[in-house]
């Protein structure tokens, strides 16, 4: 998924009581323009449904690595 330096991002992953400690990294997913979307899409290509995650102020946990790679360098 590409990502534009001036588009919001949000800090999610999947609720502790829908998913193992393992599968539960922290995701960025690009804010849904509509607000209205049942799915969030990760910048990884992950889809997970918004009632299965928590939404985070701040990274926490292990972080997703192929969501950290698919942000664009600064510059």
């Amino acid at each position: 998924m590409a990502l534009e330096h001036t588009e919001p991002v949000l800090l999610v992953r999947k609720r502790a009581e829908l998913a193992g400690e393992w599968e539960r990294s922290c995701h960025l997913a690009a804010l849904p323009e509509d607000g209205t979307r049942s799915t969030l899409l990760t910048l990884c290509g992950e889809r997970i449904d918004v009632g299965a995650v928590e939404l985070l102020p701040e990274p926490e946990g292990m972080p997703c690595v192929a969501c950290l790679l698919s942000v664009p360098p600064r510059g």
